[in-house]
């Protein structure tokens, strides 16, 4: 049943339905099949691997990329290919014999370029170029890709050894371009791609040989894990280990035009076939589908396939307490009676109606302890405490403010935390608006606020603790570490041992800006159920095992979640608003403190229309520094290809550009339009596909 036929309740979870399969075509390449010629001259040999098209010959006919090994036996002049982009990989010599290195120089200049091995060297292919070889025979990989057709990114890693990427785990990435090329240098490899999906496979690499793998262009990137292993494929053994290139094939939206090479196809435009169109049909788009069966209701259908949400309506709509007297306008009028007529009706205040509901609690002054214990603080009543955290440079306590709802009843304990970096502070009023709304005489178990976990950054409007550390990163501490590492050895042995439950409420950093959404381990029924009930725009699957509060609380058997609930250093009421109502439908779930049947059914609901559920989700980062521009909003589906973000220098030339690297759903992005090489631009979702298994460990380029 396709999503026009049907409706979709408020709070359903979305999944895609992207095409299958992924992997288009998946070639396990020998040194047997690479086509290997003597060069005329005597001066060396080359194997090609791989030509795309695969009917082409690279000397006569027109290609898209070549990849081939070359064997340098002494100083020769390398072939010109105008037109195209040439990167040459130097391989390193086998046994004991000295690595070898080649001198490149570039149309006759006095500047020569030495390159050593497994360091990527690209130049203009239409420059002449000759080379110089030192301890020949020298064995390199050479890639030759039409620049007008498309990019290239290279990727060396050597894993087994304690050396890992940017994400924190060995041998895992994720492939995003059409192509991608795996080549072993040493070594022996097991390489399982889409891992967890129905369609996945495993190949067995040795030394010398190739993968070489074809995406579906309009398919959600493809999840590859290389392990190092025995000839056999056999994994495990601490002592083996393996160097291997990826190269990954992007095909460019820039088509070429004889008015110029600086034409730009918009994305949303198919390329004319005479102006160098797709090399094959376009597929479908993505959809997005319900999730658990859900019914469907309130969704809209936008152009290429994709569902877009109903506006949410204005916040005093969703908060619109009943019995409030309404504001005399005649009576406010008469106070700025001298200025009427000069100014428009828009302008006149009027204060929201959560502002009018009362918000206060009678809680009495706050006690100094040593450490949370919950049994000390009295039954159905809302106590304040002080907690000792460390000792600061004055030999004064760093004290953590508690707030402690005990109802009358046994119960579980909940813990809500918030300003764990210190200007992350849309949670703060989450937490007020949560102790103002619970009757303790209804309440069963225990609700742990703590309205601000940093208070020294809190104090200097930072995110980081006193050291410039994250303490998000260092969970769950050390008690001899240093002063950040301490911090939070305390605080989990102090406040968060005592919870069965932790909702941690963050929001974007400084220069970034984020949706709604919950990051979780969907695996875990306990952490998703509390995702789903949170009702955000996004829930992004994270595994944890990244030094964050979370994952420290999970390690002890603590049911956890992160919510992240918009920008930095500000109050967004709508954000707030659906926040507290996440936080109360979770109590009222946990059957701690009912939700007020006398509550509008609009105001139970408050939240986001429906939720999008990603598998995976990835920083992109700038490759230069500039003035940044960044398109698409937070929540927004974008597609592969589509124009993200541009970056200028400071007269206004645009000097880079950045498309989508698959299609997906915008989480959180940068606002900060000064970036320096290496700054965040956009953080993408991957959302999940029918069928895909959800990855035990799924972790984030942060």
């Amino acid at each position: 049943m396709s999503i026009t036929d049907i409706d979709v309740p408020k709070g359903s979870i979305l999944e895609s339905d992207s095409p299958d399969p992924r992997l288009l075509n998946v070639e396990r390449l020998q040194t047997s099949d690479y086509r290997t010629q003597t060069w005329k001259n005597g001066l060396g040999e080359t194997s090609e691997i791989y030509i795309h098209p695969p009917d082409k010959d690279f000397k006569s006919d027109a290609f898209f990329w070549r990849l081939s090994k070359h064997v340098i036996e002494a100083n020769c002049n390398f072939s010109v290919f105008p037109g195209y982009e040439c990167t040459t990989i130097v391989l390193p010599n086998q046994g004991k014999r000295k690595n070898s290195t080649i001198l490149l120089n570039h149309k006759g200049e006095e500047m020569s370029t030495t390159v050593k091995p497994l360091f990527p060297y690209t130049w203009n292919g239409s420059w002449p170029t000759s080379c110089q070889v030192s301890n020949p025979p020298v064995s390199n990989l050479q890639f030759v890709i039409n620049r007008k057709q498309g990019t290239a990114q290279f990727n060396i890693e050597k894993i087994g050894q304690p050396v890992s990427n940017e994400s924190g785990e060995s041998g895992k990435n994720l492939l995003l371009g059409t192509f991608a090329i795996l080549y072993v240098v040493e070594g022996n490899v097991r390489i399982e791609l889409d891992e967890n999906h129905l369609n996945g496979c495993v190949h067995t690499l040795n030394e010398g040989q190739t993968l070489f793998i074809e995406r579906d262009e309009e398919a959600s990137p493809t999840s590859i894990l290389v392990k190092p292993c025995d000839k056999s494929g056999t994994v495990g053994h601490p002592d083996l280990d393996a160097t291997f290139i990826t190269i990954q094939v992007a095909e460019s939206k820039k088509a070429p035009s004889s008015i110029g090479d600086n034409i730009m196809i918009p994305p949303t435009m198919p390329i004319p076939p005479e102006l160098g169109g797709p090399r094959r049909p376009l597929r479908r788009r993505s959809s997005l589908v319900v999730y658990d069966e859900q019914p469907i209701q309130n969704l809209k259908e936008k152009a290429h396939g994709y569902v877009v949400p109903e506006p949410q309506g204005e916040l005093e709509t969703n908060l619109r307490a009943p019995g409030l007297p309404s504001v005399d306008e005649g009576m406010r009028r008469d106070s700025i009676a001298m200025l009427q007529g000069t100014f428009d009706k828009t302008q006149l205040y009027t204060p929201p109606t959560f502002a009018l509901m009362p918000q206060d609690t009678d809680v009495p002054p706050p006690v100094v302890r040593d450490r949370l214990v919950i049994e000390e603080f009295p039954l159905n009543t809302i106590s304040t405490a002080w907690i000792k955290m460390v000792k600061q440079g004055l030999s004064e306590w760093i004290r953590l403010p508690a707030i402690v709802c005990r109802g009358s009843k046994d119960g579980p304990v909940v813990g809500i935390t918030a300003a764990l970096h210190g200007n992350e502070l849309n949670g703060v009023p989450c937490i007020h608006r949560v102790v103002s709304e619970i009757d303790v005489k209804n309440l069963s178990g225990t609700v742990v606020a703590i309205p601000c976990v940093n208070m020294v950054g809190y104090l200097q409007f930072k995110r980081e603790y006193a050291d410039g550390r994250d303490l998000n990163r260092l969970f769950p501490g050390k008690e001899d570490g240093f002063s950040s590492q301490v911090y939070c050895y305390q605080l989990m042995n102090k406040v968060i041992s005592q919870f069965n439950y932790l909702i941690d409420l963050h929001t974007a950093s400084f220069g970034r800006i984020n949706s709604y959404y919950v990051r979780a381990d969907m695996n875990d029924p306990g952490s998703a159920l509390l995702a789903h009930l949170q009702q955000p725009q996004i829930v992004l699957h994270n595994s944890g095992q990244d030094g964050t509060l979370r994952s420290a609380a999970a390690a002890r058997g603590i049911k956890a979640i992160t919510v992240e609930i918009g920008n930095p250093q500000l109050f967004q009421n709508q954000y707030i608003q659906w926040s507290y109502m996440g936080v109360m439908r979770i109590l009222d779930h946990l059957e701690m403190f009912p939700l007020d049947n006398d509550t509008p059914k609009d105001e139970r609901s408050s939240g986001p229309p429906n939720t999008v559920l990603c598998s995976k989700g990835f920083w992109i980062y700038t490759k230069t520094g500039g003035v940044l521009e960044v398109y698409p909003g937070v929540n927004t589906i974008i597609r592969k290809g589509d124009l993200m973000a541009r970056i200028k220098n400071i007269f206004g030339n645009v000097v880079d550009e950045y498309v989508a690297p698959c299609s997906g759903i915008v989480i959180g992005r940068s606002s900060n339009p000064v970036a320096m090489s290496g700054d965040r631009i956009l953080h993408l979702g991957v959302i999940k596909r029918k069928g895909e298994v959800l990855p035990k460990e799924a972790k984030e380029n942060y």
